[in-house]
């Protein structure tokens, strides 16, 4: 099956080496599917990685999260099917046996079969207590951190914050299928790792940014998501069941 990776990247050059790409390499993954979409200010010092990657593709980018998004729509092909990873994922792990998944490239096929022209993710930890287990169809949290999908042009993202909330409603719009595979978590060093995409954000801005983000979702689609407020004020979307 044909499909290309896409990793964004900012001032994370080292941590991309030791853990996507390592664990790409491990996978014996093409090299020539993988474009990192690299950060302006960052894109000379990722042009050193073609010492050690040769086939791999650095693209400058755009600085922001949901810019750095819209550009990787905007470079692929309509219809072509791509992979989004981000640049700390260590490894896929089966949460019903506790394991690695030992074929990335099986399940990435399987994936997008199962997906059709639509979109795919897996559950964004690597602990089963808090994920389904099992694969689900409809509406769901997919994040960006590990997912594939059927590149649709028309989708531009609005939101520097809850970014991947808003694509799932417009593939859900577009009537295309959305699948999360709840029995596969990331690990990641999302949370305690320096730089980064949202690194470009501190705490207080992401908070502020999550919230207002919270609130334009439900405004704009209230038949389809609610809010949740945790006690530290910070505002979650949860999908409502259709």
């Amino acid at each position: 099956m044909t499909y290309f990776i896409a990793i964004p990247s900012y001032n994370r050059l080292q941590i991309l080496q030791n853990k996507t790409l390592a664990f790409l390499r491990k996978h014996d993954i093409d090299e020539s599917k993988i474009f990192l979409f690299v950060h302006p200010d960052s894109y000379q010092d990722y042009l050193l990685l073609k010492d050690n990657y040769p086939d791999i593709h650095i693209i400058e980018s755009r600085a922001g999260i949901k810019n750095s998004r819209n550009f990787i729509t905007n470079f692929f092909n309509n219809g072509q099917r791509i992979v989004s990873i981000d640049d700390d994922v260590k490894d896929l792990i089966n949460l019903n046996t506790n394991q690695p998944i030992l074929d990335l490239k099986d399940f990435i096929d399987d994936s997008f079969n199962m997906s059709k022209d639509g979109i795919w993710g897996v559950s964004a930890l690597d602990n089963a207590f808090f994920s389904t287990c099992r694969d689900k169809f409809g509406l769901s949290s997919i994040v960006s951190t590990f997912c594939g999908y059927t590149n649709i042009k028309s989708i531009h993202l609005e939101l520097d914050v809850m970014e991947d909330f808003e694509r799932v409603i417009k593939f859900h719009n577009l009537g295309r299928t959305i699948l999360k595979r709840g029995w596969v978590g990331i690990k990641t060093t999302y949370w305690t790792t320096r730089g980064g995409l949202q690194s470009i954000l501190n705490k207080d801005e992401r908070i502020d940014k999550q919230n207002y983000s919270a609130e334009i979702l439900l405004g704009l689609y209230p038949d389809l998501c609610y809010i949740r407020t945790r006690k530290s004020g910070l505002k979650d979307i949860r999908f409502k069941k259709i």
